[in-house]
């Protein structure tokens, strides 16, 4: 779903499709038919963007096999649904983080997933966004690891490029901080990838996270804006009304919305605008109620959040 402000941003809301993970082609392509061609039906809109979540085996697949990328576009284009970000987690499934950065495979599947989301990408958009783990899992993340993540990242930024030259099209990947981890924050994500490669590597921003009060939104912004870095996506907006945590009511993420899309307006953060609906208890709701309960979800979820972005002077976009 495209909204446009009326001094030109774009925004680009999709919600994250992970949450009906598929760890094949086939299954993708019906988990699509059945939940997200629905919901896209329900907001009344003729087109629905969708984050997709590729398995490794999926997108090495995809790799090998050309006919099946085409494929898979034409699969989206003849639902209504575009892509312009993909989850690069990249586990055995989408809850599982996979291998850190200082591992060979970690590049390998976000080049993959580079490669893919160019050719995903519509034709009159062009700028993709890809979420990575925040670079390892473990607080006492010695030197020599982080030197070999380094020399990975640089390498991706290198071939990133390439990849723009080829297609015209920039992937950007974002590192989510998570707690627990070696970023934990975005002051630590810029200390770790913010001057490597401003245009293509950058941060995914956690409303969820900012929202919770662990990490102040304008301290995040102030500091993305001061490095030059982008906001790669902004994930995890949703409904807080519907969602509740241990101690009740989970705080609402549409501050952390309004002030992300007022400093990418203002310009003094940059990025390409792309907003991820998604709430942690979504796979609980398809076990427990079924899909169409899971549909229904979706829907609000996104209507809540094209609500608020129209508050904020965006609108509808063909």
């Amino acid at each position: 779903m495209r909204l446009r402000h009326d001094e030109g941003t774009l925004v680009h809301l999709a919600y994250n499709a992970g949450v009906h993970p598929a760890e094949d082609l086939e299954n993708l392509i019906a988990h699509l038919t059945r939940y997200a061609v629905p919901v896209r039906r329900k907001l009344g809109v003729e087109r629905l963007g969708v984050g997709l979540w590729l398995a490794p085996a999926v997108a090495d697949h995809l790799i090998a096999d050309r006919i099946e990328l085409v494929r898979l576009r034409r699969s989206l284009e003849e639902r209504g649904l575009e892509v312009v970000g993909l989850n690069g987690t990249g586990g055995r499934h989408q809850e599982a983080p996979g291998p850190d950065w200082a591992k060979p495979e970690r590049y390998r599947y976000t080049m993959a997933l580079a490669k893919i989301l160019a050719f995903l990408l519509p034709d009159d958009v062009q700028h993709g966004s890809i979420s990575t783990i925040p670079i390892g899992w473990r607080r006492d993340w010695p030197a020599d690891l982080q030197a070999i993540a380094n020399r990975r990242l640089e390498r991706l930024s290198r071939e990133l490029r390439g990849l723009y030259s080829v297609t015209g099209k920039t992937i950007r990947v974002g590192f989510e901080p998570w707690p627990g981890c070696v970023i934990e924050t975005t002051e630590q994500a810029l200390e770790r990838v913010g001057g490597i490669d401003p245009e293509h590597l950058g941060v995914c921003l956690d409303a969820c996270h900012l929202s919770n009060g662990q990490e102040q939104t304008g301290d995040a912004l102030r500091g993305l804006a001061r490095a030059g870095a982008p906001v790669v996506r902004l994930c995890h907006v949703h409904d807080h009304e519907h969602t509740r945590g241990p101690a009740g009511d989970l705080p609402s993420t549409q501050p952390v919305l309004q002030d992300t899309m007022t400093a990418l307006l203002s310009g003094s953060v940059n990025g390409s605008a792309h907003i991820e609906v998604e709430s942690h208890d979504l796979s609980a709701i398809k076990k427990t109620k079924g899909p169409a309960a899971l549909v229904a979800r979706l829907a609000d979820e996104l209507d809540w959040t094209r609500r608020s972005l129209t508050a904020l002077g965006f609108k509808l976009a063909a």
